[in-house]
């Protein structure tokens, strides 16, 4: 994403010194939820299971969701992010 905490000098000067395959802000994508697997199927599927009760505390919803993201599989991953390339050829196509 591209928040400020993200991508200020100081984060990315410190990223580029200390991440051997860092990505500088300039050649991340843009911010399309429909380009990026967590946001078009990841955080969906999260929300849904850890919202399926009420939770007393915010330990509770926090255990919920690092369940949630236990439980996704490997397949499941692969088959959302194989869906990037036909997402980003669609906005092509569409000029956007």
């Amino acid at each position: 994403d591209g928040a400020p905490c993200h991508t200020s000098k100081k984060v990315q000067d410190f990223c580029r010194a200390n991440m051997a395959d860092f990505w500088p802000a300039e050649m991340w994508q843009s911010s399309s939820p429909d380009l990026s697997p967590l946001e078009f199927s990841v955080w969906s599927v999260l929300e849904s299971h850890a919202c399926k009760t009420s939770h007393a505390n915010l330990t509770s919803l926090q255990q919920a969701i690092v369940e949630a993201w236990d439980n996704l599989t490997e397949e499941y991953i692969k088959k959302s992010c194989a869906s990037v390339r036909r997402r980003v050829e669609a906005v092509i196509a569409n000029n956007g």
